[in-house]
């Protein structure tokens, strides 16, 4: 029951606040920024037909035939977060920051090759638990041209003006970017 009504306080809290696509979403990733700045971020699989909540899991559900099956290498989306994933860092991250680079996505820009899907929300209004509601997901559906991609920052960077019990600073403060272009 709490859990339910939990639920329906974020579902009107997001009509309330009139919550949208940020203008910027981030995403931790391994490759260099050369590689980045040639390809983009693109999926797995561009006609992929998982969908947003096997994807979010990582297995296909119940209904499917390949119940349980991974669904990384057959989906159709990319994952990116907001700010918000940035100031607690979650512990899958958390294992990654030193060998990976952190990068901002211009989401207007990028919109051009497909639109965004808020995964708490979509999770919220499906009656569904959000496995990792901290990462303040918003997964793209198709891939994410490199021109959108605007700036990266080395994970080591990131970790040396994060805060343990503050977290990361706000948005704003996040300095030693460098340009993708």
């Amino acid at each position: 029951m709490f859990e339910f009504i939990s639920r329906k306080k974020r579902i009107i809290a997001r009509v309330i606040q009139r919550k949208h696509l940020p203008e910027y979403t981030y995403r931790w990733d391994k490759r260099l920024p050369e590689v980045i700045s040639s390809e983009g971020f693109f999926p797995w699989n561009i006609e992929g037909n998982v969908t947003l909540v096997e994807h979010v899991k990582n297995s296909y559900g119940f209904n499917h035939p390949r119940a349980r099956q991974i669904t990384q290498h057959d989906s159709q989306w990319v994952s990116t977060g907001t700010y918000g994933m940035l100031k607690k860092i979650d512990p899958t991250f958390a294992q990654q920051i030193f060998n990976s680079y952190l990068y901002r996505v211009n989401t207007q820009q990028a919109l051009v090759t497909g639109p965004f899907q808020d995964v708490n929300s979509h999770f919220d209004k499906s009656g569904l638990h959000r496995p990792y509601a901290t990462q303040r997901e918003w997964a793209k559906l198709g891939g994410i041209l490199a021109s959108a991609i605007i700036e990266y920052m080395p994970g080591r960077v990131f970790y040396d003006q994060y805060n343990i019990v503050k977290g990361a600073p706000d948005e704003n403060e996040l300095t030693g970017w460098q340009s993708m272009h």
